[in-house]
């Protein structure tokens, strides 16, 4: 009897601790962890993260650019748009969006002859608008891991927020599968066990990933592999 009330009091105590789950961000959280993000990353260039229920660009996840003018020096104000942030499921994938956009938000800190500059080959050159987008990506995997992020999660918000155009060639942007499987590379080399012990292995959008990237993926295990 005494073994079964011991056992029964094990089982209790197990049961009053909560389960870790994903926590679905609110809009509360947002600047803590973009902060977080900054601070880990002593990213010493201010900005600041808001949320907007208003859709100002459908194609846009969220605005990373200055508030008046891309030259501006002063204010730099992240927006994450409210149909964005309806379909983030943790603070992960919330933290790869404000990651990708720190980075943004820090390269407008040029100064301004060479921020016009950089904007300008931007804007007019597909290639190293493509390049940059890459770069870019990469390093908003670099800094969530910093802050304690797990990068996988670019992946499944990408997965859920990029649009998929027709061609690569007409756009300023890399095909979002692309860009997915430039991320899952660049883990893949440098950080492997996000992948190795993969917490969203069985996730829907990771699984999508994985199915609508076969060709590209492939690519990447024969080079990988030499």
């Amino acid at each position: 009897m005494k073994k079964i009330l011991i056992l029964f009091a094990a089982i209790m105590c197990f049961a009053s601790v909560p389960m870790a789950e994903a926590k679905k961000p609110m809009p509360e959280d947002i600047a803590q962890i973009g902060f977080n993000i900054l601070e880990a990353n002593n990213i010493q260039k201010r900005m600041v993260f808001k949320y907007t229920p208003l859709i100002k660009n459908p194609r846009a996840s969220l605005d990373y650019k200055p508030k008046n003018t891309a030259l501006d020096t002063t204010g730099r104000i992240i927006w994450v748009y409210g149909d964005t942030l309806n379909l983030v499921d943790d603070e992960n994938e919330l933290a790869g969006l404000l990651s990708y956009a720190a980075v943004m938000g820090e390269n407008s800190y040029k100064g301004m002859f060479r921020g016009f500059f950089s904007q300008a080959a931007y804007s007019i050159d597909p290639m190293t608008s493509r390049k940059k987008e890459n770069d870019a990506d990469k390093k908003a995997v670099d800094y969530m891991v910093k802050a304690g992020y797990n990068p996988v999660a670019l992946i499944t918000v990408y997965n859920k927020t990029l649009a998929q155009t027709r061609y690569e060639w007409c756009h300023f942007s890399p095909l979002a599968t692309k860009r997915m499987v430039n991320i899952y590379e660049h883990i893949y080399k440098k950080y492997p066990q996000y992948l190795t012990n993969n917490v969203y292995e069985n996730n829907i959008y990771y699984k999508n990933f994985l199915s609508t990237t076969g060709k590209e993926m492939k690519k990447i295990e024969k080079n990988l592999n030499k």
